[in-house]
């Protein structure tokens, strides 16, 4: 409303109510134009400050939107080409100056220290990758590696089952020479027997002799010593 007001009082100065521009072309003097070129020139530089003005009100606009203080404008219409602040806005003016340009200092050290942060964060990152392809680099030889391993378990799982194989036909070879054996013990065995039967059988028959023997040279004994006793006792019976 404020600014309304000033400019209708400013269009009071410089348009004359009545007056139109046919009506003073009618009634011109030789001085005329240079009147009207003037009352131009103020009309422009009218319609120039509302416009400055319309855009000093959007940036108060920006300015509350963003925490600073309005600046108020002085309205003169005696005063055509320029824009007036009073003591107060010029003083919130030097204020928000300053604020803007901490708040520029500020975010330029916010956007240093980012700068800084994100260079060291590729820094690290090209740290981590380094260590990932080092890594990476471990699990493939480690894999390799694996691979070797698993080939020669590979390899000792078939000389095992190998063994394992022969180890088992060498047993079942030896049970059945074990087998063999047994039946070869058990024939000895009773083939011992045997003999052990005929050792005592003739044992037995040589115990037999023997003493049959023995009474054979106590009876011979015996008859001898009959006969000598009762044959003479000549060179020839003794011989």
């Amino acid at each position: 409303m404020q600014e309304e007001c000033a400019m209708t009082e400013a269009t009071q100065i410089f348009l004359l109510p009545g007056l139109t521009l046919d009506s003073t072309k009618e009634t011109m003097s030789p001085a005329a134009p240079k009147t009207q070129e003037s009352v131009q020139l103020s009309n422009k530089l009218m319609l120039e400050k509302q416009q400055e003005e319309a855009e000093w009100e959007s940036i108060n606009v920006l300015l509350m939107n963003h925490g600073l203080q309005s600046l108020c404008l002085v309205k003169r219409p005696d005063i055509k080409d320029l824009i007036l602040f009073d003591k107060q806005s010029s003083q919130r003016m030097r204020q928000n100056l300053k604020t803007l340009m901490e708040e520029t200092v500020r975010q330029q050290n916010v956007i240093q220290e980012l700068i800084e942060n994100n260079q060291k964060l590729k820094n690290e990152l090209q740290l981590e990758q380094n260590r990932a392809a080092h890594q990476e680099q471990r699990a493939n030889e480690l894999e390799q590696i694996m691979e070797s391993v698993k080939a020669k378990i590979g390899e000792l799982e078939d000389e095992s089952l190998n063994r394992v194989c022969q180890q088992q036909t060498k047993i079942k070879d030896l049970q059945k020479e074990q087998k063999t054996l047994q039946i070869r013990c058990q024939h000895y065995k009773k083939k011992r027997m045997e003999q052990q039967e005929i050792i005592a059988s003739l044992q037995k028959d040589i115990c037999r002799l023997t003493k049959e023997e023995e009474e054979r040279i106590i009876t011979q004994n015996r008859v001898f010593a009959y006969l000598c006793k009762r044959v003479p006792h000549t060179v020839l019976d003794r011989q």
